[in-house]
């Protein structure tokens, strides 16, 4: 029995980043190494990397008799039209289809996407291995933890899968993947050839526009060290980043890792994410002798309300406080901010725009807020009945919709027509400022960031400032 797992397309993305500067899809990776250690015979295929269009794909997929389709809220539209290809060219196939998109309930995507079969809800390299190793022997599924399908009229929901041993996985299948055609969106990737690495799974916060499971499971030091060494050896890689929702939730772990990769001499350059009230002087310290350049914070808010009603469990002077710190450690920093949160104003905005000019972090996203589908802001609108599911689904399946969903269904206080107006005037008014052009100029590092930084600009330009905008 062959399998194809499917990495497709994430059209929703603003200006395609995700076709212009592809990440392995890590998930697929794992599902990969787990088959293969199994002695099933599987393949990926990256479409973004590869950038392979749609009505192309039907030559990719011949010859498979299970496929595996990774989709979360981006990419969801093109994962449920390539299941389309398949079962027109396969009608006797299995398609799988597991990511984060399986946040819906069950019932909601079997029922409204006739050509998917199974879905794999949570983790999915055990429940994924256990369904092929069903399907290859014709026996039952209804054991297979963290699987949901069809039984003649009715949906069936396993129960949720064990979480799973993190130490006990195989390293990624990254001999699957088109390494070379992997890259960083600016303001990542200056040392390449660049890779991702998970050295954690699950949260512990409880954001209220985030689904990320609440336990945190970590791989020991040794592991991710072997992870580190693997890549850097097989693949050339100078600089990793580490994708970890908060890399720095265990200080104690993070520190001993470092300190590591100092014993061993390990020369790579290194970026993560974390939030601001799990760093220290000490750990920064340590960090950026190991080879950490930049971290990327949730700056969210600079309105202490909207943060209080995010749940974000953090207080602006963490804020301030965690960028003072990186600027001693000599760290870059990269602000993420969310516009248009539930009580959002003008003056709220404008709060974020000042907390921003204050802690000057080296890079700023703006963005607006996205909830996922099964976070509690979406989980109390549909309690409430401002809004289902199948209305949901759609305004991510339609990649031509744009978020108006949910300013009729009282999620977003500002409108998301203001909000991108906003957005527009918050990136020129970062971005252009002169003092910034010439920082920025007198801290480039190399020739490859001065290329990435042309790149980022003119994407900038492109797609955030070239629209008018107007605040009042």
């Amino acid at each position: 029995m062959k399998i194809l797992l499917i990495s497709p397309p994430s059209v929703r993305i603003q200006g395609n980043i995700s076709g212009v500067y592809p990440l392995p899809n890590l998930g697929l990776a794992y599902i990969a190494a787990t088959l293969e250690k199994n002695n099933f015979d599987v393949k990926i295929l990256d479409i973004p990397a590869l950038r392979i269009q749609i009505k192309d794909l039907p030559g990719f997929l011949d010859g498979y008799t299970v496929y595996g389709i990774s989709c979360n809220i981006f990419n969801l539209n093109s994962g449920i039209e390539i299941a389309g290809i398949i079962k027109d060219r396969n009608p006797l196939s299995k398609v799988v289809i597991g990511g984060r998109c399986t946040a819906f309930p069950s019932e909601t995507l079997l029922k409204k996407f006739s050509n998917v079969d199974f879905l794999i809800r949570g983790e999915g390299e055990e429940a994924m291995l256990d369904l092929c190793r069903a399907l290859k022997e014709n026996s039952q599924i209804n054991f297979i933890k963290g699987v949901s399908y069809r039984n003649g009229g009715s949906i069936i929901e396993n129960p949720p899968g064990d979480p799973i041993d993190l130490d006990k996985l195989p390293f990624p299948a990254r001999h699957l993947l088109p390494n070379k055609r992997y890259r960083m969106h600016p303001p990542f990737g200056i040392y390449p050839p660049t890779t991702i690495i998970e050295t954690s799974r699950g949260c512990g916060y409880g954001c209220i526009f985030c689904s990320l499971p609440r336990e945190v499971r970590e791989r020991s030091v040794d592991r991710v060290i072997e992870d580190i060494q693997d890549v850097v050896e097989k693949l050339g890689i100078k600089e990793v980043h580490f994708i970890d929702p908060n890399f720095t939730y265990n200080q104690n772990r993070i520190i001993e890792l470092c300190n590591r990769i100092i014993k061993k001499n390990i020369r790579i350059h290194w970026s993560c994410k974390t939030r601001v009230d799990l760093v220290s002087e000490e750990l920064l310290k340590v960090m950026a002798k190991a080879g950490c350049y930049m971290i990327s914070f949730g700056l969210e808010s600079g309105s202490q309300k909207i943060l209080d009603i995010l749940n974000k469990k953090i207080k602006i002077q963490d804020t301030e406080n965690a960028f003072k710190l990186c600027k001693k450690a000599n760290i870059r920093t990269l602000a993420y901010t969310l516009l248009g949160s539930p009580g959002e104003t003008r003056d709220t905005i404008e709060q974020t725009l000042r907390l921003v000019e204050k802690v000057d972090p080296d890079f700023v996203l703006y963005g607006e807020l996205l909830p996922d589908p099964s976070s509690p802001l979406v989980k109390k609108a549909i309690e409430e009945k401002v809004m289902d599911f199948d209305k949901l689904i759609d305004f991510y399946v339609d990649n031509k919709n744009n978020h108006s969903l949910f300013d009729k269904n009282n999620i977003y206080n500002v409108s998301t027509e203001d909000i991108g107006s906003f957005i527009r005037y918050a990136n020129a008014r970062f971005y252009l400022r002169v003092r910034y052009i010439f920082k920025r100029l007198l801290l480039l590092r190399n020739v490859n960031e001065i290329i990435i930084m042309i790149k980022g600009v003119i994407f900038l330009l492109r797609d955030k400032i070239k629209k008018s905008y107007t605040v009042s």
